[in-house]
């Protein structure tokens, strides 16, 4: 797997909170990456974030779908876009948000893939190509094979 240095692309606001979006932590087409701490104190109490980020870190050991990266004197523990809409999901669930009709998704889950959509766009744009192929291989090879 061709890995590179994830970079800080942006940060943006999240349901009233500072998230930092990176470029993917690999070479193929891709979707920004998230620092899921920040996503998760964004809907979470602290401590309830920091149990989720210790949650992500032990992500099945022999994949990584999680990776590090450098944000000033931090280091962020990174996710994928699709793990990122899932926590969302699982938070929106934990909050009480029941679907009405199939394919609803939650206030949680809507707020971060607004925010996300606006990023990819400003800040990590994808020709057509592109853009199908991190459609359907979301993660890169980071989500290879879950």
């Amino acid at each position: 797997m061709a890995h590179q240095a994830p970079r800080l692309l942006t940060n943006a606001d999240v349901n009233g909170h500072q998230v930092s979006f990176f470029s993917p932590p690999h070479t193929q087409p891709d979707f920004p990456w998230v620092d899921i701490e920040d996503l998760a104190a964004a809907f979470l109490d602290t401590e309830a974030a920091k149990r989720m980020v210790q949650h992500a870190q032990n992500f099945d050991r022999d994949k990584r779908p999680v990776t590090t990266a450098r944000n000033g004197d931090k280091i962020a523990t990174i996710i994928p876009h699709a793990l990122a809409q899932g926590l969302c999901g699982a938070i929106d669930q934990w909050n009480g948000f029941v679907e009405k009709d199939e394919g609803d998704t939650g206030p949680a889950h809507n707020a971060y893939c607004r925010t996300a959509g606006i990023v990819a766009a400003d800040h990590w744009p994808l020709d057509f190509d592109q853009l199908i192929h991190a459609f359907r291989n979301p993660g890169g090879p980071f989500l290879e094979g879950l």
